[in-house]
């Protein structure tokens, strides 16, 4: 079973979505957040303690892109992320590193005021 840990308003909310729409067996482990950021908790596996994360039967999964990739991979049966070899898997894998580390970072600017 696949274990989320997840703090609401954060990026991981995304996951509860994605995850419903897979239809895939999950649990939540609840991440508190602190005014200074996610505060320590031995279980969360993100090797700086942010959320998300996943883990799936100990195969540990962390930043957005590649939990986006590993569960569309896993549960294709609803056909939201192209397989391997498919047409238009280059796009999908282009845009979902596009988003994570060119405009996320962008309006994560902008909206700080940086």
């Amino acid at each position: 079973m696949i274990t989320l840990f997840h703090s609401p308003r954060t990026r991981s909310t995304r996951f509860l979505f994605l995850l419903e729409e897979l239809g895939a067996p999950y649990q939540i482990h609840p991440v508190k957040r602190s005014d200074a950021g996610v505060e320590h908790d031995p279980a969360n596996p993100h090797p700086h303690g942010k959320v998300p994360a996943i883990s799936d039967d100990g195969e540990v999964v962390f930043e957005s892109s590649a939990i986006a990739v590993y569960l569309t991979d896993k549960y294709p049966q609803n056909g939201i992320g192209p397989l391997p070899g498919a047409p238009g898997r280059g796009a999908y894998l282009t845009w979902l590193a596009y988003y994570c580390g060119v405009m996320e970072p962008a309006w994560m600017m902008k909206f700080m005021n940086v």
